[in-house]
């Protein structure tokens, strides 16, 4: 089958038999946590919305990829005991559809030196204008690919980036949900994103002791 950039949300739909809904607890209970940011965490923020503000428009991928997403990710830290992040990592898996494989911009799972179970992923640092492709769809591809190849009926998590903008995901069974958006260069919503990404740990540190019960 063809790689994961070459897929759009409709084929994805269509082929595997996914639903979306407007409804969904996961996506309502991650959305949801109220940020209580350090002086010292606001002031990173701060200084990266400013960046952010100011190039978002010019900047192309690599460049909204080494000057925004990665001192943000810095800041979260995916690295922990027992999973961590990868970047630019391949994710390959065979089923009933076909042999699903794709380069994923970045992902957090279980596996020291590759990932071996991934649980969240960001994918797709667009440009917010002239963009190419299917974001959704390219993210959501690799999430039913770590669906089947975890095969543990857990929900996978992810979010897919354009420019400011930034659209979390949950993929539980057979639907899946997206959130309306946040702007990354509003110091507030900005905020929430952080938040939320660190809400991200905890959901993956409750997912992997509910494994090891």
């Amino acid at each position: 089958m063809k790689p994961f950039s070459k897929w759009t949300i409709e084929e994805v739909e269509d082929t595997f038999q996914i639903i979306p809904t407007e409804e969904n607890a996961l996506l309502k209970e991650w959305m949801m946590i109220s940020p209580a940011l350090s002086q010292e965490e606001e002031s990173l923020l701060g200084r990266l919305c400013k960046k952010l503000q100011s190039r978002s428009w010019d900047w192309n991928e690599e460049e909204l990829k080494v000057g925004f997403i990665g001192p943000l990710l810095h800041i979260v830290d995916f690295d922990q005991k027992n999973y961590r992040s990868f970047l630019e990592r391949d994710i390959s898996v065979t089923c009933e559809e076909g042999k699903l494989s794709g380069t994923v911009d970045f992902v957090v799972a279980r596996g020291r030196r590759s990932p071996k179970h991934p649980l969240f992923f960001i994918n797709e640092y667009k440009k917010e204008h002239d963009s190419s492709g299917d974001p959704l769809g390219q993210l959501m591809i690799a999430m039913v690919a770590a669906q089947k190849l975890n095969n543990d009926g857990n929900p996978l998590y992810g979010a897919y980036v354009m420019g400011r903008y930034w659209h979390f995901v949950v993929l539980d069974g057979s639907e899946y949900a997206v959130s309306l958006g946040h702007n990354a260069a509003k110091n507030d919503e900005l905020g929430e994103i952080f938040t939320i990404l660190k809400e991200t740990k905890q959901i993956i540190e409750n997912l992997l002791d509910q494994a090891e019960k």
